[in-house]
């Protein structure tokens, strides 16, 4: 159900402007700058425990100093583990101080290692063959479902691992290893996985299911067709169970777990979902006359709010734009269970652009009405991936986003210690 995302920092400068709306007076629980910020060298994947502990795997990009750990704590009280290298991590959080990393590493063996509370685990392998990309998915009790794609023209593979259980590794048949796929995995542990099947200029979405405790996959099914052969693909479930399914620039969500999903809306093929208890929202950018913008929609338990607009900007000058059209926009969004999302946006700013350039980059509050409550300024967003944004039950919003030096000092010519941002907002 849960799901992380990115951002940047510095002071309040030249802020986003233009908001729709201007945004209300902060209520109760409206983040807050909290914990220090923590620059590093690397991205960190980070899950913010229900218990308000936060939990990091972090690791280099190639040319820089290794940087390798993992890594757990609450305002600067941190304890750190190094380990070896890998080239992609994922990371969740369950009860009782439990959480559960997986590591890949440059020969594709996935590896694991499991935190009880009080340390973790030595790493163990669950699955050796030549893995070359994830989708992964965790539910609030730190269960977790990863779907493995394989080299060599291989295909795709479900691995489950149940908290305090064993792995669970069985084939997806039908899906190959080089089509869009994701898996989501509900809070009473029903996994569903979906793939895009190419057909000439299309491709159908299809859906698959596999209940708890069971290796059976129910016949796949067409969700619906996109005009692209290869889209953007996404699936969440929210924790009573309801599936949304973004795929291309189309959306489709069940009324109710025991019924499929049908079709509601146009979105974009940016869009991001997140979810809580009972909640489901969806945002994505657009353009406007002057600039950008940032459109959502809300499932509130069984009702689908009206669209709205969060944010907007102009557009900054051309000099100071990293990319051109709605790639320019990067966003993440974050859901606390009782249905206030945090939503991380920016425009994608090159690393060798001057200080003449505009910061734009916030964090914005919305609650369960489709209100900005608030927004706190992250600085600028330097050219990479999207924000990731996580919280809990309890704890902070973390916020982890490429902004290249965080006013960190420089470890040699060109190489920031600051590379990427990890920021946290109370509530």
């Amino acid at each position: 159900m849960r799901r992380a995302t990115l951002t940047a920092t510095t002071a309040a400068s030249v802020l986003l402007t233009s908001l729709v709306a201007a945004p209300a007076l902060a209520a109760p629980g409206d983040p807050m700058p909290g914990w220090d910020p923590r620059p590093e060298e690397a991205h960190r994947e980070v899950a913010v425990a229900g218990s308000g502990r936060v939990f990091v795997d972090a690791s280099s990009e190639g040319g820089y100093k290794v940087v390798s750990y993992l890594e757990n704590g609450s305002g600067n009280d941190w304890v750190r583990t190094d380990i070896d290298p890998g080239t992609r991590a994922e990371i969740a959080t369950g009860d009782n101080g439990y959480a559960v990393d997986l590591r890949f590493s440059a020969d594709g063996a996935a590896r694991y290692r499991t935190y009880d509370g009080s340390a973790w685990s030595d790493a163990a392998t669950f699955y050796d063959d030549d893995v070359h990309a994830t989708q992964f998915a965790a539910n609030s009790a730190g269960d977790v479902a990863v779907l493995l794609r394989l080299n060599a023209g291989g295909g795709t593979v479900l691995a489950r691992l149940v908290h305090g259980g064993q792995w669970v590794v069985q084939e997806v048949p039908g899906v190959p290893a080089d089509v869009p796929a994701d898996v989501a995995l509900n809070d009473v542990g029903k996994t569903t996985v979906v793939w895009a099947a190419p057909a000439g200029e299309t491709s159908d979405v299809r859906r698959t299911v596999a209940r708890a405790g069971s290796t059976t996959l129910i016949p796949p099914t067409t969700v619906g067709t996109v005009n692209d052969p290869a889209p953007n693909l996404a699936i969440d479930t929210d924790g009573e169970g309801r599936e949304t399914i973004i795929g291309g620039n189309l959306l489709w969500r069940q009324a109710s777990t025991s019924q499929l999903p049908v079709y509601r809306l146009r979105t974009s093929v940016h869009a991001q979902l997140v979810t809580g208890d009972s909640a489901t929202r969806v945002v994505w950018p657009t353009t406007t006359e002057t600039g950008y913008a940032v459109r959502s929609v809300l499932f509130d338990d069984e009702t689908q709010r009206p669209q709205t607009t969060l944010w907007s900007h102009t557009q900054p000058p051309s000099g100071c734009r990293a990319t051109s059209g709605l790639a320019n926009v990067a966003l993440g969004v974050g859901m606390v269970p009782g249905g206030r999302s945090y939503l991380a946006v920016g425009l994608r700013r090159d690393i060798g652009t001057d200080d003449t350039c505009p910061d734009i980059a916030s964090l914005l509050v919305v609650d369960r009405q489709d209100q900005v409550l608030g927004e706190e300024p992250l600085g600028y967003f330097a050219n990479g991936e999207e924000f990731q944004v996580d919280a809990g039950a309890a704890g902070p919003v973390a916020v982890e986003f490429k902004n290249w030096d965080d006013g960190a000092d420089p470890v040699g010519e060109d190489q920031p210690d600051g590379l990427y941002s990890l920021r946290f907002f109370q509530r």
